[in-house]
């Protein structure tokens, strides 16, 4: 009798410490798998700061171009027109243009606003009695360009001066015999390229002609008259920094 008992009592302790054994497993894979969870995460947060910490180093990297590579000028494909003016000048300008003439001026001999309808920007043209003998006096005492950068320049063969005032502005002027100012003056604050090549072909184009009723003889004969000798020509297409 005693014997099945100390038996009974084995198997129970037997059975018991099993039961311990198998709960102290459940308990450490419990513990490995928080572990896990932890690196994990932790792991996750290392790798996102440090995305943020390198573009907070290397900012504006989607706008940046590799080195030696150049933006791709447009193609405007200009269909040139001739302008013949009444007031004795005619240039060349994109035939889809819009000229203004401003008919109810009477400021000017000629005053012709050259624009857009899908570009910002216009280039302004225009001729009147001035003040000043030469376009070096011009240059000197007229407020809106004397603080400019400016370039000895030649514009239908008269010697001239093109000058840039910041922000996408320039103007080329020369002064006639008779003391009339031609001023080209370009506003391109925005579609800086698109004006710019207009611009300079107005300029490169820009002549002198027989006012209405004048001989040819007569204007050969009054446009002798200008000095042009001793001038470095400035290319039409140079732009001013």
């Amino acid at each position: 009798m005693l014997y099945f008992i100390l038996m009974e009592m084995g198997e129970k302790q037997e059975k018991s410490g099993k039961k311990k054994t198998s709960g102290s497993k459940k308990k450490n894979k419990t513990w490995l798998l928080i572990v896990a969870v932890v690196l994990g995460i932790l792991i996750g947060l290392g790798i996102f700061f440090q995305k943020k910490i390198l573009e907070l180093i290397k900012p504006g990297q989607k706008t940046t171009v590799p080195l030696g590579e150049q933006k791709e000028k447009e193609d405007f494909k200009f269909d040139w027109a001739l302008w013949e003016d009444a007031s004795g000048f005619a240039f060349e300008y994109p035939r889809d243009l819009k000229v203004d003439t401003h008919p109810d001026d009477e400021t000017n001999y000629s005053f012709l606003a050259i624009t857009s309808s899908e570009r910002q920007g216009k280039i302004d043209i225009y001729c009147n009695d001035t003040k000043y003998k030469t376009v070096e006096e011009w240059l000197t005492k007229e407020s809106l360009v004397k603080q400019g950068s400016f370039l000895d320049t030649k514009v239908a063969s008269v010697s001239g001066k093109r000058v840039a005032i910041g922000n996408g502005r320039e103007l080329t002027a020369f002064i006639d015999w008779d003391e009339v100012i031609y001023v080209i003056d370009k506003q391109s604050e925005e579609e800086v390229e698109f004006w710019q090549q207009v611009y300079s072909r107005i300029v490169s184009s820009f002549k002198l002609i027989p006012l209405e009723n004048e001989s040819e003889a007569d204007f050969s004969e009054w446009l002798g008259g200008f000095e042009t000798s001793g001038m470095d020509v400035v290319e039409a297409v140079e732009v001013i920094e």
